[in-house]
């Protein structure tokens, strides 16, 4: 008798094991599924890893996914796919996944015979028809932003609440994808891996031990779909993004709902440029559905790095025994990145913007627009008297999204000015954050909360060091209200110098900083101004080498009149980019010379960052940095909070104890607790999202588009701006430069009526002012450049050659 021991298979080998898909004659299968489904047709073979498919479109336009299984796949398993699907459909009869085609006799699945009479399981799935969105991805070469990842999350989410209560039998009881599975095969399979992520890999694994076989364990639980990635999801991302199907229902599993996000995550987080902030938006969008407890937040980070793990180890490991050289394809390679990047942070950052969601799933269904009121601007009125209005017939807007504005009639405007909206009109992001806050606390900040301590923290992260005290408000206005008076606190003087022309607020200390809305004459003894740096008809223009000294020199002389009436100069105030003056961008060495030369007086340098600031120039997150210049204080608003009003101020710790042993500051609202939770929002959505790049690539294209302007309509004397802040103004004559207010006036309605909204501003009103939210894609600047060429096509003759 032979006593020789047996060899025994490798346990893993044996998980890994795959399995091949069969090789059935087509005719075979056409014969048998004409039999026993009664359905003819066109047929073409799809290919397949585990099962044979084929697509069969009938002669009515019905379209139908064949599959004939492996010997090797159990029939259970094939009968839980089929359970699943059904159970879907009652559940969430709305929700696209194939639907099971049942045989005439009823039945859920058939069989066919090989050459050899081996019969192999027979299955018939309605065809989704569309791309996955990993081709659609690939060929646009487009990223998600958080509007899409977080319909995806609740996609995702969406499927696991339809699968809650599903108790069919046949799950796997051990596959490779199940991350229960994932630290015995992490440690067997990292020398297969790239060796730049072996020694993490390594790393990671007694974390993820613990994780697997203490917590996992202990979470909710019930059957996953545990393979939401690119691949099997269908989807269109033009004109806009939606999703058209789920498909491949082979990996699910009994596991935690946990698992189920975090499968998700580790898919899809590389389609945009932060993997923390993904993850974030795909988890709120998860927890429209399937809202998360404090125990399955604990361990997502670990879930979703043993998922990656699997997904770099497994590809590599059969890359290794096929004997590939390149193991790693595009994909892998990010997910190797995205390993090195979660690895970094704690588990609480990477769940610190995922707390369960409050925002009914309805939240996000877009309404019918309400119908026009004629009478409403006579309402208005006698409300509010005769105040400003945009527009010769003014708009009634009723919704927004993205760049995208839409009146009472439902027409839609493209948004090329509204720089409060810096993220985008209504920003799923900002908009759940903000109702998740409001609806559990909202208080104001002389009580401990963690979101303004941690808003700060991360707004200093992008300033010199020695700005480190921070006092939040609800405008800018109040902003600059509040530097002038620390600004006299510390000198004991009271002038201020700011640039003709400029817009500073409308408080009783920053209206007369904001020459643009009223008489120079009435400008009081403590206000000084200077001449804005503008090189196209200023003082000192293009080709002057010396202009922003110049320029700058004009401070000096602003400071001395201060000190002769008695005043002395408190503060310099001033812009990075000069909007009420037309986008003027001052010279490079203006800032630095004008700051100098106001500190030479004893006063304290202010930068009005409200309309440059958040990375509106596409270059750096505040605009003086653009100038290698170092304020005393710096003040923000508008764009902080999208469209809430959130605004701040942050200075030297010993200015503000000057301002504090003088009587202090406190805000009601200011810094509040909803108001701090959607600055960090607005935050993650900025850098998340590199809207920074955005504001780059979409202004080179606006400016490229003005300077071919220029070449065919006489009109346009002169560009200016940066980034996604851009003026184009408009002369009646190119030698003369003589302004064509009213001509600019007219393309701004004009523009209005083909749908892009502009406005029309400097002071001489002849400047078309472009401003538009930081999601401006290169299609928006194409649409805005079309509108602005008919326009200035259409200018009435009379009108080019009025100068007013």
């Amino acid at each position: 008798m032979n006593t020789q021991a047996q060899p025994t298979q490798d346990p893993i080998e044996t998980l890994l094991a795959s399995i091949a898909a069969p090789d059935l004659s087509q005719a075979l299968v056409e014969s048998r599924v004409a039999a026993v489904y009664g359905l003819t047709g066109s047929w073409r073979w799809l290919g397949g890893e585990r099962e044979q498919n084929f697509r069969l479109v009938t002669a009515d336009g019905a379209q139908f996914v064949v599959k004939v299984a492996s010997l090797d796949e159990p029939t259970e398993s094939l009968e839980f796919q089929i359970d699943a699907l059904e159970h879907v459909a009652a559940i969430d009869p709305g929700f696209p996944v194939p639907r099971v085609r049942h045989t005439l006799a009823g039945a859920p699945m058939a069989d066919v015979a090989d050459g050899a009479g081996r019969s192999h399981a027979l299955r018939v799935l309605t065809f989704l028809p569309g791309q996955t969105l990993l081709d659609r991805i690939q060929a646009s070469g487009r990223s998600l932003g958080a509007p899409e990842l977080m319909t995806l999350g609740a996609m995702s989410g969406r499927l696991a609440r339809a699968l809650r209560g599903f108790n069919g039998g046949g799950a796997p009881k051990r596959m490779p994808w199940d991350l229960k599975n994932a630290p015995g095969l992490v440690e067997r399979l990292h020398i297969h891996m790239p060796e730049r992520i072996r020694p993490a890999a390594l790393g990671l694994l007694p974390k993820l031990s613990t994780a697997m076989a203490q917590a996992l364990p202990k979470l909710r639980a019930q059957v996953i779909y545990n393979d939401f990635h690119e691949s099997n999801v269908l989807a269109e991302l033009d004109p806009a993004f939606s999703l058209k199907g789920v498909i491949d229902f082979g990996d699910m599993v009994y596991g935690a709902v946990a698992q189920d996000l975090a499968v998700a995550i580790a898919s899809l987080i590389h389609w945009t440029p932060d993997p923390v902030f993904a993850a974030t938006c795909l988890a709120r969008g998860y927890q429209r559905f399937m809202p998360l407890e404090a125990d399955d937040l604990a361990v997502l980070r670990s879930l979703v790095l043993a998922r990656l793990l699997l997904q770099v180890g497994i590809v590599s490991y059969q890359s290794a025994i096929n004997g590939l050289d390149t193991p790693l394809d595009d994909l892998q390679a990010l997910y190797v990145d995205a390993i090195e990047r979660i690895a970094e942070v704690t588990d609480a950052a990477f769940v610190a913007g995922m707390v369960p969601s409050v925002v009914p799933v309805s939240a996000t269904v877009a309404h019918a627009p309400a119908a026009p009121t004629p009478s409403l601007l006579q309402q208005r009125e006698a409300v509010l008297g005769k105040t400003y209005m945009f527009y010769n017939e003014p708009l009634e807007l009723v919704r927004g999204r993205g760049s995208k504005v839409y009146d009472a009639a439902g027409t839609e405007y493209l948004d090329c000015y509204n720089n409060v909206a810096n993220l985008g009109h209504c920003h799923p992001y900002v908009v759940d954050a903000l109702a998740r806050q409001a609806s559990t606390l909202n208080t104001n900040s002389r009580y401990l909360h963690a979101e303004i301590v941690r808003l700060g923290e991360r707004l200093s992260a992008t300033l010199p060091p020695h700005l480190d005290t921070w006092i939040f408000v609800c405008t800018g206005s109040e902003a600059n209200d509040l530097a002038v008076r620390m600004a006299r606190a510390v000198t004991g003087k009271q002038g201020i110098v700011v640039t003709e022309n400029s817009y500073h607020g409308n408080t009783s200390v920053c209206a007369p900083l904001s020459l643009i809305d009223y008489d120079a004459s009435y400008r009081p003894a403590w206000v000084e101004t200077v001449p804005p740096p503008n090189l196209y008809r200023g003082l000192y223009r293009l080709g002057d080498n010396d202009a922003g000294s110049k320029y700058a020199d004009h401070v000096d002389d602003a400071a001395q009149r201060l000190t002769e009436n008695g005043k002395g100069l408190a503060g310099l105030l001033i812009d990075s980019i000069f909007d009420a003056n037309g986008a003027l961008v001052p010279p490079p060495d203006y800032l630095p010379q004008a700051y100098a030369n106001a500190r030479r007086h004893g006063a304290l340098t202010i930068a009005d960052e409200v309309q440059m600031g958040f990375a509106r120039s596409g270059t750096h997150m505040w605009g003086f940095q653009a100038f290698d210049v170092e304020p005393d204080i710096v003040t923000m608003g508008k764009p902080m909070g999208n469209g809430h009003p959130l605004a701040a101020l942050v200075t030297r710790r010993e200015i503000a104890a000057t301002l504090q042993r003088r009587g202090g500051y406190f805000n009601t609202f200011g810094g509040n607790t909803v108001s701090a939770v959607v600055g960090n929002a607005c935050l993650d959505v900025l850098w998340g999202e590199d809207l920074q790049g955005n504001a780059r690539k979409s202004g080179l294209a606006l400016q490229a588009g003005f300077d071919d302007l220029m070449t065919r309509h006489e009109l346009v004397g002169h560009t200016q701006g940066r980034g996604l802040f851009l003026g184009v103004e408009l002369v009646t004559d190119r030698t003369t430069r003589a302004p064509a207010k009213l001509a600019a006036r007219w393309v701004r309605e004009r523009m209005k009526a083909l749908g892009v909204l502009v406005s029309s501003t400097g002071p001489l009103g002849n400047i078309i002012k472009i401003r538009p939210p930081l999601v401006f894609s290169e299609a928006d600047a194409a649409r805005c450049l079309e509108a602005l060429e008919t326009a200035l096509s259409d200018v009435p003759r009379e009108l080019r050659s009025t100068a007013v």
